[in-house]
């Protein structure tokens, strides 16, 4: 089996918690998710069930968010579970000077990620050294890409944001780097995840949903759900075996990777090699399909 389960991620689990309910649930031990949710956090949670573990690494990377910003106050993680570090009024910003600050972190932008994070630092994780009362001043900026800010309301000390961006962007430091740059301070208050790998927050399933589903079938989605955006092609029995096998098909392709199908079933990944066609992931086992 290889399908994807769309967690809606609850407050207060961690996503190393979630993986943990499902295979439990599901009675299943071969099971992953495609990246780190803070447990604050809520929303798409894509979890890996069986054969779809290897896939992980193929996945669209963007996410989408939706958040809300507490300005005046700042957190040492920069997010309301954190301990309150400052205190600062908040002036009466327009939407306009709330647009302009903004305009700072649209596009590609560097961020230095919060001492609260699983960001390795000469080999350990920020978060553990932050645990030990250990404080990193100087940690590098990462380069992270704000494909979409959108400013959908402001009830301050409250603002209420939208973001679309790269994978590895720390919206709390969004939140945090705001508040800088208005100069009153700022925090992450609430945030969900409404979109990763793909996959939008409308057909969520609870981990709760998760047992029935075993009634009436295998749960989730496809193994090829979420990856729509890598170009397909379908080949005759003849040719997937041989690419089954490692041989390379004398195949023209232009693309770095071809979702390959034989009678409408996904058997493997492929891409270019010594200007054919070679399988980089199989997930047909070679037989007679």
């Amino acid at each position: 089996m290889a399908r994807w389960l769309p967690i809606d991620k609850p407050a207060g689990y961690t996503s190393h918690d979630v993986v943990a309910q499902v295979r439990k649930r599901l009675g299943l031990k071969r099971v992953g998710h495609s990246g780190t949710l803070d447990p604050a956090v809520t929303g798409v949670l894509l979890v890996a069930v069986g054969g779809a573990t290897r896939l992980i690494q193929y996945l669209p990377s963007d996410k989408t968010y939706r958040g809300i910003i507490r300005l005046g106050i700042t957190t040492h993680s920069q997010d309301a579970s954190g301990t309150i570090t400052q205190e600062q009024p908040v002036p009466s910003f327009s939407t306009q000077d709330i647009e302009t600050a903004l305009n700072h972190f649209r596009g590609s932008i560097q961020q230095v990620p919060p001492m609260v994070s699983a960001v390795s630092w000469q080999g350990q994780r920020l978060h553990e050294l932050a645990r030990a009362g250990i404080d990193i001043p100087n940690r590098p900026a990462r380069p992270v890409t704000i494909h979409e800010l959108v400013l959908e309301r402001i009830e301050l000390p409250d603002v209420w944001v939208s973001v679309r961006c790269s994978a590895g962007t720390y919206i709390r430091t969004l939140a945090h780097d705001l508040g800088q740059k208005l100069g009153c301070g700022a925090h992450l208050l609430q945030l969900r995840r409404t979109e990763a790998n793909g996959i939008s927050d409308q057909h969520l399933l609870s981990l709760d949903e998760l047992e029935p589903l075993t009634v009436n079938g295998e749960p989730g989605l496809a193994a090829d759900v979420p990856l729509q955006y890598i170009p397909r092609l379908d080949l005759p029995e003849t040719e997937i075996l041989r690419l089954l096998q490692g041989q390379i098909l004398p195949h023209t392709v232009s693309e770095p990777l071809y979702r390959i199908y034989h009678a409408d079933t996904l058997a493997a990944l492929a891409g270019p090699w010594n200007e054919g066609l070679k399988a980089k992931l199989v997930l047909q086992p070679y037989q007679k399909l």
